[in-house]
């Protein structure tokens, strides 16, 4: 039975984010990114044996575009495949935002964070320094990226969970693959971990 994880956090998070989900699977390994928004960037190598990958939010994009060999399937919370909105994508982010984004960054990249993470719905502390560069490398692929084409060939082997109430609309249009919408917002891992963790399994159970 599978019983490997490897997760990709979201932009102006880090590997803390897992924390609350993972504490409801104590019996399955987890391999945890961390993307180094705040100066801790850790890579693990992907296990070896047959897992699953998780993404939040860009993690989810972030996977997209991944080389994942031995993955049996993605299961994206709050995920997408693009963010920036376009004529055949109109529930997307207006590219304005993103750049507005970025170019206040540069001058004070915590009340950014502040900002962002207010509308996700916390007001945690940072969990350290925000690294500039990284965060802005991180809404680059976001205004860049479209990984649409990648999440059609994981056809069903491709599962998310959504809240009603996310604020971003790239999150609230879903994959084409089977999914769940659940009450809540931007953060359910942080927000209903026991409820993740339940949506988890099931897919470890399918995949065993």
């Amino acid at each position: 039975m599978t019983r490997a994880l490897y997760l990709v956090h979201g932009w102006g998070f880090d590997a803390s984010f897992w924390e609350p989900l993972l504490t409801h699977l104590p019996d399955v390994s987890a391999q945890v990114v961390d993307c180094g928004y705040f100066g801790s960037e850790h890579r693990p190598a992907l296990p070896d044996t047959p897992y699953l990958a998780i993404g939040h939010s860009a993690g989810s994009l972030a996977l997209l575009g991944q080389d994942l060999p031995g993955c049996e399937g993605l299961l994206f919370f709050n995920g997408f495949p693009r963010f920036i909105a376009a004529p055949d994508f109109p529930n997307g982010t207006p590219e304005r935002v993103l750049v507005r984004m970025r170019a206040r960054l540069k001058r004070d990249p915590a009340a950014v964070l502040h900002d962002f993470r207010a509308l996700c719905g916390t007001e945690a502390p940072l969990p350290g320094e925000p690294d500039e560069k990284v965060l802005d490398y991180g809404l680059e692929a976001l205004q860049q990226q479209d990984h649409r084409a990648q999440a059609a060939d994981w056809e069903n082997r491709l599962h998310w969970m959504t809240g009603t109430d996310d604020p971003f609309g790239a999150a609230q249009a879903g994959f084409a693959s089977p999914g769940e919408r659940v009450s809540g917002g931007h953060l359910l891992p942080l927000t209903h971990p026991g409820l993740c963790a339940d949506f988890v399994r099931r897919r470890l159970d399918d995949a065993g």
